[in-house]
């Protein structure tokens, strides 16, 4: 007997649960980190470069795990490995509340760099990815919008609990609410592939299920033939490098030019709002142009808004900067998966895009610990900003100059 379709299609709370998860996990992790660097240095007398040297553990973490994490989400599914690694999250930012050296920070990090490469962005790309065949970069930007609006919220909340109970209590609230909102949403409704259901994909009626991008897909050794692939990896090498290191010290940066911590803590904030309309919008841009050029129009828009933030004194310009600069950082957590499943398929999908997240998460790692070296003996980030710009400049050719194995749409 053939199963009766449900009324709302299940991938809908599929979006609905990997929203939660990245609103969390990103929100209260990662985009909230830049709070906490000027508030932590100052009370442990760390220098910024040291204190982002836990960036690069994170990073070295997320390098190790990220290949592992894609083959096992493969070969078991999404939600035991995705459990696991909240478990990992929420207890290491509990025993973050407790550090007095950096050698733990380091370790800590480590460990929760593993985390989210297991709970949040391959697992919820691989299985949105399942989901939707069709509007696929519509739903990523429905998803996706909660790192952003997770930052948006978050970064005003984290500054007034650090303010009025110090940076432990932030670290130890965070790891707790992680713990007790994103387990119970991946156990209750994630579920990796439609089949698990008896239900199909969301597809258009022209598409035909046999022949649709689910079933292609190159494997893991054919990939690293392809020039497609080093093309990604090189693109998010790049966008690694400038928001990983323009963004964990943008904060620190408005704050040395003048601007109050609670400006500088707006002005953060306000970027992860504008990236909500990024996201928004790079999805269905991707849908109609392509996720290649969508991504070069995003790396010009972050070329631009370094020149911006050049002559960031005025706090007009400071705004218009964060509105450039959030608009940006949008695209990638939308478009990287896009160019994975769009040029590479979905066969081999989570193991390639955790191989290729290496990448990314790399350049997240040596953006801000460059920075931050360079700050500390120079005391300037400008030279830094020059290298960043041409950076971008770089990969926007990069991504133009993909030619992709499977037609995009």
């Amino acid at each position: 007997m053939t199963q009766q379709r449900p009324k709302v299609f299940y991938g809908f709370y599929i979006l609905a649960a990997c929203f939660i998860i990245l609103y969390m996990l990103w929100g209260m992790v990662l985009n909230t980190f830049p709070i906490f660097l000027k508030p932590i240095t100052t009370n442990m007398g760390w220098g910024r470069g040291a204190l982002t040297i836990a960036l690069l553990m994170g990073a070295i973490g997320t390098a190790v795990s990220a290949p592992i994490a894609g083959m096992l989400i493969d070969r078991f599914g999404a939600k035991p490995v995705m459990i696991t690694g909240t478990l990992i999250i929420g207890l290491g930012l509990m025993a973050g509340s407790q550090i007095w050296h950096l050698w733990q920070l380091y370790i800590i990090f480590a460990f929760i760099g593993c985390g989210l490469m297991c709970a949040s962005i391959i697992p919820c790309s691989l299985i949105i990815s399942n989901w939707f065949v069709s509007r696929r970069g519509v739903a990523m930007s429905g998803a996706f919008v909660g790192t952003s609006i997770g930052g948006m919220v978050m970064s005003p909340v984290a500054n007034w609990i650090i303010e009025k109970y110090g940076w432990r209590v932030a670290f130890a609230l965070s790891g707790l609410t992680i713990l007790v909102t994103v387990i119970p949403t991946i156990f209750f409704l994630i579920r990796t592939r439609p089949s698990e259901m008896g239900l199909e994909p969301y597809r258009s009626a022209s598409e035909n299920s046999k022949t649709s991008v689910e079933n292609w897909g190159v494997t893991v050794k054919e990939a690293f033939s392809l020039p497609v692939f080093w093309q990604i990896a090189a693109i998010m090498l790049l966008v690694g490098i400038v928001t990983g290191g323009l963004g964990n010290h943008c904060p620190a940066y408005l704050n040395d030019l003048g601007h109050s911590t609670k400006r500088a803590a707006f002005a953060w904030s306000f970027v992860m709002g504008i990236m909500t309309f990024g996201k928004v919008v790079f999805g269905p841009l991707a849908d109609s142009w392509g996720a290649r050029k969508a991504t070069a129009v995003a790396f010009l828009m972050f070329a631009g808004a370094i020149v911006i933030i050049l002559f960031a004194r005025p706090y007009s310009i400071v705004l218009t900067f964060a509105a450039v600069y959030g608009f940006a950082s949008g695209a990638p957590l939308v478009l990287n998966p896009l160019l994975v499943s769009g040029n590479l398929g979905m066969r081999n999908f989570g193991a390639l895009y955790g191989i290729l997240n290496i990448m990314g998460t790399v350049g997240g790692a040596i953006g801000p610990v460059s920075a931050g070296i360079f700050f500390d003996r120079r005391g300037t980030y400008l030279p830094v900003f020059y290298l960043f710009i041409g950076l971008m400049l770089v990969g926007a050719m990069v991504a133009l100059s993909i030619k992709p194995v499977r037609q995009e749409k």
